[in-house]
Formats: C-alpha cells, sequence, structure tokens
C-alpha cells in the first residue's frame, strides 16, 4: 500500500436539495426536510408551562403601550417560534375579577388554563391569547402549584416559565415557600421567572423562585426585552433543538443585530470580494448573542457554495465568525475561525467557534467577571469564487449552562494510542446520507458502502461519556473514471457541534491535520482511526485543542468522502466496508440538554447520566435551561438547497485560529 497525505484539509461533499423544493418550503421549518418522525421529536422534548400575569396592574401604560399588550405580543411571537415538536401549555392569571378587596377570595382562585401541556395548537392558541384580559389579583404561589399540578403526569425533566409584574398579592403561601416545596418533592421540575418592570420586592420574590428550582431569573425592562426573554427562556427550557432553518436577516453592525436563541437559521450573504482574500470582506452580518452567568455560546456558519461548473471564476470563498462588542472590536483574543472552499473542489466552508463560560476568566473582554453576557456573532464572507453571486449561509446557535463538576473526572491531558476495530461477520448494507441531517445512524459492527468522486457520505454513531469511537475504512472495489488524474479518499470525525475531533496520533500514517487523507488508492487499501480520547466533560478545560472539543455526548459524525481530479462531477465509484467500534467504561458527568433533531445544540447539565444510557439512542445537543438527552446532528443542522438547480455541495474545512 502507498500513499502521501496531499492536504492540510477535510474535503467533504453533500448533495443538496433542488431550489424549487427551497423555495417550495421557503417559510417552513427545514426540520420537514430531514429524516427525523416529529414523534420522537415530541418524545423527547421537555414539557413546558407558561404562567402569564394578567393582573390588573398590567393595564399600566408603560410598555411602552399598555403592559398586557406587551405581553400577549410576546407570548403571540414565542407561539409562532417554538417547534412544532415543542410539548407546552399555557396558563394565565387575574382575568375574571376586578382587584377589589371584595374579590380577593375569588382572585385568588382565578387561575385559567388557555391550553395544556402538549403539542401547540399555533392558531387556537393565539386566537385565545388576543382574548386575554387583564384586571384582576396574582396568585403565583398558587399558579406555580397549579402549573406544577398540570405537569405532574409526566415522566422526567419539565418547566415552568414565569412571567410577572409583581409581587404575589395573595400570601400566604408565599411564592418562593411553595417553589421550595415543589423543589424538595424531586419532580425534577425547574421554573424560569421573568420580571417584567418589576421593583425590588417583585424581583427578589421572583430571583428566589428561580433559584430555589434550579431555575434562572431574568429582567424585561421594556416590550422587546419581554419578548426576547420569554423566546429564549422558553425555547430552552423545551429542550428540543432542531434545524429549522428559519429565514433570518442578520444586522449590518451590533446596532441593528437581531437576537439569536438557540436553533438554526438561515440568511443570505451577498457577496464576497473582488481580491482572493480575507484582508477585503464581502458581505458581514451580526446577530446578538445573550449569554446567563455560567453560561457557554456555540456558533457555526455553514456557506453553501455553487458545485463545479456553475461558475466561471476561480480562487476561494472564505467565511470567518467572531464575537465582537457593540463597537464592533474583539471580544477575545484568539475568537476567529476560519474555513475556506477552493473552487476545484467545491466545499462548502463552515466556521465553528464556542465562547468561553460567562465569568470564567476576568480578562475575557465580553465574558469576564464583569461581563454583561451581551455580545455579537459577525459572519464574514469574503473571496473571490463566484464573489458576486448571493449564497445562504446556515447558521447554527446554541447555549449551554454551566455543568457542576464536582467528583468528574479530569481533563486527558495526552491523546491516547489508537484502536483498531476488527469485527466479525458479513458487512450489512448502508447508506450514508449527503449531509449530516440525513447521515446513517450506526452501532458497533461492520457495514458497506460506496462513493461516487466528488461525493461525501455522513453516518452518525452515538458516543457517551468515557466512552471512544474507532473506525476503519477498506476499500473492496475501485471504479475508473475517464477523467480521473488520481484520487483521494478522506475520513475525518465531527463532534455534535460539526467541530472537527481530534484523531489519535498513530491512528494510520495518512492522518492530514485531523482527517485522514489516502491517495492513489486500490483495492484492499484501507484507513484507521480512533478519537484522540474518550469522551469526558472536563476534556473542554484542555490545553490541547483537539481534546477541548472531544467534551460533549451523543452523535458523531463520520464523514467519508471520495474525491478525484476527473474534470466531471460524478467521476469513479469506490466501494468500501466500514467497522465502527465504540468501546470504553461509561462514565458520569452532566446530562447535557437537548432533543434528538436532525440538528443540534442549548446544552444543559442537570444530574449525572451514566455513559451507556446516553448511548443506547442517538443524540443532540439542546436549547434549554433543563435536563434532558444530548443529541447533536444541528445536530447542530442540515445543509441545505441553493440558487437555481441542485447543489452538489463539496465540504472542506480548513479553519484556524488567528490572534484578533
Amino acid at each position: 500500500m502507498s500513499g502521501q497525505p496531499p492536504r492540510q484539509s477535510l474535503f467533504t461533499r453533500t448533495a443538496a436539495a433542488a431550489a424549487a423544493l427551497l423555495l417550495a418550503v421557503a417559510l417552513v421549518p427545514a426540520a420537514i426536510l430531514l429524516p427525523t418522525p416529529p414523534a420522537a421529536a415530541a418524545e423527547q422534548s421537555v414539557p413546558v408551562m407558561v404562567v402569564l400575569d394578567a393582573s390588573g396592574s398590567m393595564m399600566q401604560d408603560d410598555a411602552p403601550g399598555l403592559r398586557i399588550d406587551a405581553a400577549k405580543s410576546a407570548v403571540k411571537k414565542l407561539i409562532g417560534a417554538v417547534p412544532d415538536s415543542a410539548r407546552m401549555g399555557l396558563m394565565v392569571y387575574g382575568t375574571g375579577t376586578d382587584s377589589a378587596l371584595s374579590s380577593k377570595t375569588a382572585g385568588c382562585a382565578d387561575i385559567r388554563t388557555l391550553a395544556p401541556v402538549g403539542a401547540v395548537d399555533k392558531a387556537a392558541l393565539t386566537t385565545a391569547v388576543d382574548g386575554i384580559k387583564a384586571s384582576g389579583y396574582t396568585p403565583v404561589g398558587a399558579s406555580l402549584r397549579a402549573a406544577s399540578e398540570a405537569l405532574a403526569g409526566v415522566k422526567g425533566p419539565r418547566s415552568i416559565i414565569l412571567v410577572s409584574d409583581g409581587i404575589d398579592t395573595c400570601a400566604p403561601p408565599a411564592a418562593c415557600d411553595v417553589a421550595k416545596e415543589l423543589a424538595a418533592a424531586g419532580t425534577e421540575l425547574s421554573i424560569h421567572s421573568i420580571g417584567f418592570k418589576v421593583d425590588a420586592s417583585a424581583r427578589a420574590e421572583l430571583e428566589c423562585i428561580a433559584t430555589a428550582t434550579g431555575g434562572t431569573y431574568s429582567d424585561a425592562r421594556d416590550a422587546a426585552a419581554l419578548t426576547d426573554e420569554l423566546t429564549i427562556r422558553t425555547t430552552r427550557a423545551i429542550g428540543v433543538y432542531e434545524a429549522q432553518g428559519t429565514p433570518i436577516t442578520g444586522g449590518s453592525s451590533p446596532a441593528d443585530a437581531p437576537l439569536l436563541s438557540a436553533g438554526q437559521y438561515l440568511d443570505v450573504l451577498e457577496k464576497g470580494s473582488e481580491k482572493n482574500s480575507t484582508a477585503e470582506a464581502g458581505s458581514t452580518r451580526y446577530y446578538k448573542v445573550q449569554l446567563a452567568p455560567g453560561e457557554r455560546a456555540h456558533a457555526a456558519a455553514t456557506l453553501l457554495v455553487p458545485r463545479r461548473g456553475e461558475t466561471d471564476t476561480s480562487g476561494t470563498a472564505y467565511l470567518s465568525v467572531s464575537f465582537v462588542d457593540a463597537q464592533d472590536e474583539s471580544c477575545l483574543l484568539q475568537d476567529t475561525e476560519h474555513a475556506n472552499s477552493n473552487q476545484s473542489f467545491l466545499f462548502p466552508p463552515t466556521a465553528a467557534l464556542s465562547t468561553p463560560a460567562l465569568g470564567e476568566d476576568a480578562g475575557d473582554k465580553c465574558f469576564g467577571a464583569d461581563g454583561k453576557g451581551e455580545a455579537f456573532l459577525k459572519v464574514e464572507r469574503s473571496g473571490n469564487w463566484a464573489w458576486t453571486k448571493e449564497l445562504p449561509v446556515e447558521l447554527l446557535f446554541a447555549t449551554e449552562p454551566a455543568g457542576d463538576t464536582k467528583g468528574l473526572p479530569d481533563a486527558y491531558p495526552a491523546s491516547l494510542p489508537p484502536v483498531v476495530p476488527a469485527p466479525g461477520g458479513t458487512a450489512a448494507p448502508v447508506t450514508g446520507g449527503p449531509s449530516y441531517n440525513t447521515a446513517a445512524e450506526l452501532k458497533p459492527g461492520l457495514f458497506s458502502d460506496s462513493l461516487l468522486g466528488a461525493e461525501t457520505k455522513f453516518y452518525k454513531i452515538p458516543v457517551g461519556y468515557g466512552q471512544r469511537l474507532s473506525f476503519k475504512a477498506t476499500v473492496t472495489a475501485d471504479g475508473a473514471s475517464a477523467g480521473a488524474v488520481g484520487k483521494s479518499l478522506n475520513l475525518a470525525l465531527f463532534n455534535p457541534l460539526r467541530q472537527e475531533t481530534e484523531l489519535a496520533r498513530g491512528s494510520d500514517k495518512y492522518i492530514s491535520g485531523n482527517s485522514l487523507v489516502y491517495t492513489f488508492i486500490r483495492t484492499g487499501d484501507s484507513l484507521a482511526a480512533s478519537m484522540a480520547v474518550p469522551v469526558r466533560y472536563n476534556n473542554r478545560n484542555s490545553k490541547d485543542t483537539g481534546i477541548e472539543l472531544i467534551a460533549y455526548p451523543g452523535g458523531y459524525y463520520l464523514a467519508a468522502s471520495l474525491e478525484d481530479g476527473s474534470t466531471v462531477d460524478v467521476g469513479s465509484e469506490l466501494a468500501f466496508d466500514l467497522a465502527i467500534d465504540v468501546s470504553g467504561d461509561a462514565e458520569n458527568g452532566p446530562l447535557l440538554n437537548a432533543a434528538e433533531a436532525t440538528a443540534e445544540p442549548t446544552l444543559a447539565p442537570s444530574g449525572q447520566p451514566s455513559a451507556a444510557a446516553l448511548a443506547d439512542t442517538p443524540q443532540a445537543a439542546s436549547t434549554s435551561d433543563s435536563a434532558g438527552p444530548l443529541s447533536w446532528g444541528l445536530g447542530i443542522a442540515g445543509l441545505l438547497a441553493a440558487a437555481a438547480g441542485i447543489f452538489v455541495l463539496l465540504r472542506r474545512r480548513s479553519s484556524q485560529r488567528k490572534v484578533g
């Protein structure tokens, strides 16, 4: 066997849908294009009851406008934003009586369920919200009990989102005492409270409610802030991180940046740069990011580039993501991730970046001890490949609450020796998917598949805490291509956040960067590798960047790509057997909140589940502040169709850090 590593990059290819299909579903969540059944996603979502204050004080005209009108608008926008697989209900108090003393007994029992927890009938619920009239008392404690009872029939984690503009006017029982009782009952219930234009007393009560149940508290000083906070808190609590592909238009500066809540979005970058360089920016977009203490943010952007023959220009398309402050200055010393795609190989560039935990490092400009948690995701396109064409960009955003690391194993100090899988038996036929979203889900075993020239296939393998993925591809048949001048088989591994995962040194002598690359392949040749180390929560604290990324349990993506030098897209076909092994003893680690969706991550820790439990099903990163299984396939999410015709996308990740 002979070969050589020709590049320092991974080459992958993915087939996308036709433009006609994209136009047909432009306003439909991208999850419709994905294979995960809605029922499966719904079963994994965390049930949430939203409790809305409609007491007499909500008639104050200072939101601007009436407070109740601002609250109703925020709820209606939330209804439109939650995924179809969400399980959400809505309660309201204060609508049935006035605020007179004679009405107190009735007013303190005035709690109404507009929608039980379950699938959201968006049209009916929106109509019900329109009919809300604010007039009565503020039975916060009683409403928390009622919401808890409404969630009592659901097993596992559950959440309440409470929006109030004042203190409980019906105590006793004191609202915070009720929250403590619910927490002591061990019902896996968390309450996230939002104070809408509250005074110090109401703020203290709402903070106490959240703290008692392991939830979060946030202030909303006006209508816009209420809309933002309600959407963020609820979508995180739901725990579903689905690839929505929701249309969004980024700001031209931090000042007009839209707020990102966890999910996946589609935007457009109008142009690249006439010069083939990152020094000259083409299109730039900004998106606002808001973190709570201890939280991290994860972001990824994928540029969907034209396939071979669809543009006459040569050169390179560049994409970068970074976090900046309101003055457009870099937040961190090293916070820019670059990706590029050479026209010859047609890779959609993907750049991914994570923030430190808010408050972790006093020296961080945006995320230090004095940081307010506000930053802006900056996405830039440059380079002269198809630079005059508008290109879609897919954005993935997730947040991750702080995890309790007490008693957890330390990060691995260095890469471990590789393990080569050697399963016996006959290979089972499998067809890899053309994107992360449609990746074939595999468990340990032996499989067979094939690749055409310039094609990439994806396979998704669940890996839990303490576990390590190893793989081996063996060529079983190599077809000929008249236009081929040389072929390369590429294998690379990505974590649930789509960050390229470090492979153990010594896995194979053809490692190039973090990917396996072998040229001039023949029947019988093979490529094998292991993750550098097993998954471990504290790996994120490693000084080794590669090990740092092997910290997330869930669906890991193995990408297999065949490059040939032909002048046509399809070229030769190569058949191979793929051996998969997941080894290692299960370890404890925080449960990172998530729900299965073909797109994936907000992460939220809660408890210490075993790796074996996490490995039983493919997992995805989520968007919630409460616990659920982790399954990233945003899994962080899908590569969608773009422009006219079918984009056959070839993905090359060539990322590097630079000092900002």
